[in-house]
């Protein structure tokens, strides 16, 4: 056992080395004397992100080599101690490995299930204690960020919120109508006999309103739910509640800054879900090339409507856009807030062996029900099968030979990036190690994390692919004067 965290520290510390900091997934301490004063912090961090490594008694100033003098059982024990000073307690498994004729300790920190989270540091309390791992450092965490943690602790209910001053007027007839005839078809026994307005009312589109002392047992208005999913124009009300587009002119956003450089084009959509659905894909299509699109409109489609179903609504993230950005090799869908309960990116993409459809919690429960039978205006429903939005966009990119979607996810937000490369073309080392030459060849010299910007890789397949080319002459290590950054050329240079 103690071999195979021997092998994974080593390696991690290899992947370090060649990088020239610590990583997302693994913090460095030299602890010489005494334990860090910030090892809580990344207790914290860790715990409430997705797990990650400590390594204690390495120097990063020196190349990541173990510093002298360095006690390792009571470096063990001091970690073992500050675990015990989190709520909830950490318990990670800590073991003396040894590393270039020195022993180091190595603790590997698992995630914590959404239900303890957040993970603080006991004396400062949950607001002033928690932390988020952020690159290769410990971010403290907003109250923002804390308040959604403890909010996965119960189901939200932020969709059902009445609207001030929105009445039954501001819901769009048609889409009333296809909502109504789509449920009563499909639950003919529960709501036989019902009319329109207790239909509403069950729904949970319209609730009373119960502030408003005028009327006996209060007025009839919308809920957040139905005005999103129903409503005429909901950005009456909420004006941030829409859809942002940007077109950039290269593959980054610092395109934008450079130069003369501007934007390419840039809208807001605005209306319902299922109208800003179809008026974004509409939009994306105009200016992607509809007659041969790289990006099959089916997969936008869901991204889109997955990203407006399940982002955050709560007060907080009301003044928040859904951000949609197309850059000459990919295009980016990110919504406020991050995965919600138990569902991960494990999650979505292995879905029930039986039904078909990953097991899923969702935020925003009213609205998703309601959206399962509120019908595009041209047809068909925003969400007819339930849960398999992510299956349907893998199958969509699968059948056109486009790579994976990958997403990122956070407190804050969640982003899916639907790239335009085809799978014939990457995934193998020998292409990372292609498409780093070929940026290469653009630069005099660049250090890892240049590359891993430019190329928007994950840093193991940048360092696999650059191991490669070290390893066949074709790339040497260079170091520029009073520039402690270790970069790299080709060797041909």
């Amino acid at each position: 056992m103690v071999d195979d965290y021997t092998a994974k520290m080593t390696e991690l510390i290899g992947l370090m080395r060649l990088i020239g900091n610590d990583t997302q997934q693994c913090e460095v301490k030299e602890c010489a004397r005494r334990i860090s004063s910030t090892i809580t912090d990344t207790l914290s961090a860790f715990s409430n992100g997705s797990g990650g490594w400590i390594i204690l008694g390495l120097s990063e100033r020196n190349g990541f080599t173990p510093v002298e003098g360095f006690n390792a059982r009571a470096m063990q024990e001091a970690l073992s101690q500050a675990c015990e000073k989190m709520t909830p307690v950490v318990r990670p498994v800590i073991v003396t490995c040894p590393f270039e004729g020195a022993n180091l300790v190595f603790a590997r920190i698992d995630e914590m299930i959404p239900r303890d989270k957040p993970c603080f540091i006991t004396e400062r309390g949950p607001y002033g204690g928690s932390y988020i791992r952020t690159g290769d450092g410990d971010r403290h965490m907003t109250s923002y960020e804390v308040d959604r943690l403890i909010e996965e602790h119960l189901q939200p209910t932020y969709d059902l919120d009445v609207v001030p001053r929105a009445t039954p007027d501001d819901l769009d007839p048609g889409l009333v109508a296809g909502l109504l005839e789509r449920v009563r078809r499909q639950h003919p026994h529960v709501f036989a006999g019902r009319g329109d307005t207790d239909m509403l009312l069950d729904l949970e589109v319209l609730r009373h309103d119960d502030s408003d002392v005028r009327a006996v047992g209060g007025v009839l208005r919308p809920t957040l739910a139905g005005l999103l999913a129903l409503g005429r124009y909901p950005q009456k009300y909420y004006p941030r509640l829409s859809v942002s587009i940007a077109v950039f002119p290269g593959t980054s956003r610092d395109d934008v800054f450079r130069g003369d450089e501007r934007l390419v084009a840039s809208q807001t959509i605005v209306g319902p879900i299922p109208v800003m659905i179809d008026d974004a894909v509409d939009a994306l299509m105009h200016w992607i090339g509809a007659k041969k699109p790289d990006y099959p409109p089916v997969a936008l489609r869901e991204a889109i409507a997955n990203s407006l179903t399940h982002r955050d609504y709560s007060p907080d993230a009301r003044g928040t856009q859904v951000n949609i950005n197309v850059f000459t090799d990919r295009i980016e869908i990110t919504n406020p807030g991050g995965l919600y309960g138990t569902v991960t990116h494990d999650v979505l993409a292995n879905p029930h062996p039986v039904t078909g459809v990953p097991f899923v919690s969702t935020r925003n429960q009213f609205l998703f029900t309601l959206l399962e039978s509120t019908p595009y205006p041209g047809g068909g429903y925003v969400n007819p099968e339930g849960g398999d939005g992510y299956q349907r966009i893998a199958a969509t990119l699968r059948e056109a030979g486009i790579e994976p979607a990958t997403t990122r996810n956070t407190i804050n937000t969640f982003t899916m990036t639907i790239t335009r490369h085809r799978t014939a073309v990457a995934g193998t080392p020998s292409d990372i190690a292609k498409a780093i030459t070929g940026v290469l060849e653009r630069h005099s010299a660049m250090s890892i994390r240049e590359i891993l910007h430019e190329l928007q890789l994950t840093p193991l397949a940048v360092t696999t692919g650059m191991r490669e080319l070290i390893r066949e002459g074709r790339v040497t290590k260079v170091r520029f004067r009073d520039d402690p950054t270790q970069r790299y050329r080709l060797a041909s240079a």
